[in-house]
């Protein structure tokens, strides 16, 4: 159904892309941000107004812009707004705290060894709660929980009932995980694929800021992705959009790497199977830095792991090109920055050798710039982006006026 928009959707759209401007490029003057954002001068007086005096920006110095009386600077206010994410995976258990510039004040981390779903529940309201008493922040700044879980997953918009189903852990399918963090917590709460909420880090604090469009390979227990399209994240049909863990692979030695029925390109990244295996083959290992140290010590099983996992990837990478066409593809999640820097490495190489040649422009293969907690860091951005972003979404009125917009959790 086509919908028009009306004053209200407008000004909504409108207050957030004024925000938007600032966060992205402040400090900046009343002038630059109508020069910015093509809004009349009192239109963005109206809306710097609002967003003074709820907080989130400040005046935060004067500035000399040609003749007359110095430009007040608008900034924003890191201390305005905090955020909770969660990184949970089968094997480890990230949770952060952040400010409203993406800073984390407090971090904590814990290996795992698949816990059930009640164990896991309690385990995080219980972390999340020592977090917050630890970054001494009052919870009324808190502005909500974004919580990761690895893909696929079933994200029903507007709903809390049922809202993740994952084949990967048992007892998960069909849980209303939003609800019973919200019952436990108090606190509104945001749940996410953890690869695309690390590519919504990467849009909003990391060096996906100024790229319109990218696609995030996310390494963590597995294999990930995530989709940015025009700025905004792209979450398809069924919210599962950048799947790429689960994309089939047909090889003649794919029975020495599993005996799994539905071999698929995320059992060549599967951190569990290396740590396991490292072991065996005498060397002693149980986290991630010390599998950084086996790298450098150019460990022959830590080799093997990389290069066949880079030879498979490299098809979807050149997919993920054809068909979308991308300013630049991200690699990050829970490998160290050396390995993926590899990976890459190893990637563009085989890529030189498959792509149509004389194409002019291909997009850029590049490091992530949030390190292993980038889907924690992620998580804690989404009730930021969907509370802050200027989302498209945001202009259309709904058919229904009862209808929530996944876009809509507050107000200023």
């Amino acid at each position: 159904m086509l919908t028009g928009s009306n004053l209200k959707y407008a000004n909504s759209y409108n207050l957030r892309l004024v925000l938007e401007i600032i966060r992205l490029y402040g400090p900046l003057s009343r002038i630059d941000i109508a020069r910015n954002t093509q809004l009349t001068a009192q239109t963005v007086s109206n809306i710097t107004k609002k967003l003074l005096k709820s907080g989130l920006i400040y005046e935060s110095s004067r500035q000399q812009e040609g003749r007359g009386a110095p430009s007040i600077m608008l900034k924003v206010d890191p201390n305005a707004a905090y955020s909770v994410g969660v990184d949970f995976d089968k094997d480890n258990l990230t949770c952060v705290l952040v400010d409203l510039d993406g800073n984390i004040r407090q971090r904590l981390d814990l290996q795992l060894d698949h816990p059930s779903r009640d164990e896991t529940i309690d385990l995080i309201t219980c972390k999340i709660e020592e977090l917050i008493q630890l970054a001494d922040v009052a919870k009324k700044d808190i502005w909500g929980l974004g919580v990761g879980f690895p893909g696929p997953m079933a994200i029903l918009n507007g709903s809390v009932q049922v809202n993740a189903v994952n084949p990967i852990f048992p007892g998960w399918n069909r849980v209303p995980v939003v609800k019973k963090f919200e019952e436990k917590l108090k606190l509104p709460v945001f749940l996410e694929n953890n690869a695309a909420a690390a590519a919504i880090g990467e849009r909003w604090y990391g060096a996906g800021k100024f790229v319109d469009t990218f696609f995030y390979v996310f390494f963590g227990a597995g294999l990930g992705g995530g989709l940015i399209m025009n700025g905004q994240l792209f979450p398809g049909f069924t919210g599962n959009a950048g799947e790429l863990g689960y994309f089939p692979i047909v090889n003649e030695n794919v029975q020495n790497l599993t005996d799994n029925p539905f071999p698929h390109l995320g059992m060549y990244f599967d951190l569990i199977a290396l740590f396991k295996k490292l072991p065996v083959e005498g060397f002693s290992i149980s986290s991630i830095d010390q599998l950084e140290k086996l790298f450098y010590m150019n460990n022959p099983v830590v080799n093997e792991w990389i290069n066949r996992g880079a030879d498979q990837l490299v098809y979807s990478i050149l997919a993920i090109e054809y068909i979308i066409d991308p300013d630049a593809i991200f690699f990050g999640g829970r490998l160290p920055s050396a390995i993926v820097t590899r990976i890459i490495e190893q990637v563009n190489k085989n890529l030189e050798k498959l792509r149509l040649p004389d194409l002019k422009e291909v997009p850029e293969l590049k490091i992530a710039t949030a390190g292993k907690d980038s889907a924690a860091l992620g998580s804690a951005t989404l009730p930021f982006y969907t509370t802050f972003a200027p989302h498209p979404g945001l202009m259309m009125k709904k058919a229904n006026p009862d209808e929530k917009s996944r876009y809509e959790n507050f107000s200023f």
